[in-house]
């Protein structure tokens, strides 16, 4: 498609191929733009299932706005192909971010601050995200985060009680996503529970902080009995120099039963605004005069 022009787009160069997409960086003509094409990867483009989802990512993301999500512009089909125009992110994912060198405790508590803000929002507005990796987390200019592919994403429904009430459940069957990110509640298919985002995240954040996966095992099935079964070694005894009040948070994310959790984004912002404000690293002091 490079060199092509798709409705008033005009494909400029392909960004990445994906399971459930195949995304081109292209520009707008009418607004002159930069923007993301995510079209269907050539082998499901006629098929109306895998249409159908990419049409309810569209919806379920195309309500949301807020700084650290990807900005939806439109869903269309152009001469027999259907896709989704979107906010082009400048940057690289937190996959690339983490190889390039270690993060400091100020980089990632402000990392994982952003994405909380990004799961607040989606889970205020009754969208579990369900598969917040590294390559789904994008790290810009001066540190900003956005939150990308919301293609596995589904509705929850939240009364004005405050209680979450689970609606909906997964495809029976193998469970959707990537393994060593999974709450135990999806990779069990349990009904959709927004704690699984923390969950995810604590798996993220750990991550950041050690460099490695808390659950990371030598095959998918061994990676799965270890998050349903295993603790994971604790986060300061892999690095010594993490604040202790890091290591409880990240615990508690990691938690099997989600009741035993965060309960929710806004509670988990807390408790990292907490660890950013301390004394001894100052990170949003830090994380704010690098924005400036």
């Amino acid at each position: 498609m490079v060199g092509t022009t798709v409705s008033h787009y005009h494909v400029t160069g392909k960004l990445g191929v994906g399971g459930m997409g195949v995304v081109y960086e292209a520009v707008d003509t009418r607004l002159g733009r930069a923007v993301a094409l995510k079209f269907l990867p050539a082998e499901l483009a006629g098929d109306p299932d895998a249409t159908r989802r990419l049409r309810r990512e569209a919806q379920t993301i195309g309500g949301l706005n807020h700084p650290n999500i990807c900005t939806i512009y439109e869903f269309d089909e152009y001469d027999g192909a259907t896709f989704i125009a979107m906010e082009r992110v400048e940057g690289r994912n937190l996959k690339l971010h983490m190889a390039q060198r270690p993060l400091s405790t100020a980089d990632v508590v402000a990392i994982a601050l952003q994405v909380t803000a990004a799961l607040d929002a989606a889970h205020a507005a009754g969208v579990v995200h369900r598969d917040i990796k590294p390559g789904n987390i994008m790290v810009g200019p001066g540190g900003r985060v956005k939150v990308l592919d919301f293609g596995l994403a589904r509705r929850f429904t939240l009364p004005g009680s405050g209680e979450v009430m689970l609606g909906g459940s997964t495809i029976p069957g193998r469970p959707i996503g990537t393994a060593n990110y999974m709450a135990p509640e999806r990779i069990l298919q349990l009904p959709l529970d927004p704690r699984s985002d923390l969950f995810s995240l604590g798996v993220v954040t750990y991550e950041m902080a050690t460099g490695r996966l808390p659950f990371g095992g030598a095959s998918p099935s061994d990676t799965v009995t270890k998050i349903l079964e295993e603790a994971p070694i604790s986060l300061t005894q892999l690095s010594p120099d993490r604040p202790v009040h890091l290591e409880r948070i990240v615990a508690r994310l990691l938690a099997k039963r989600a009741e035993d959790r965060f309960q929710s984004a806004a509670e988990l912002r807390t408790a990292l605004q907490e660890v950013a404000n301390t004394p001894k690293t100052s990170i949003l002091r830090q994380f704010i005069e690098r924005l400036r």
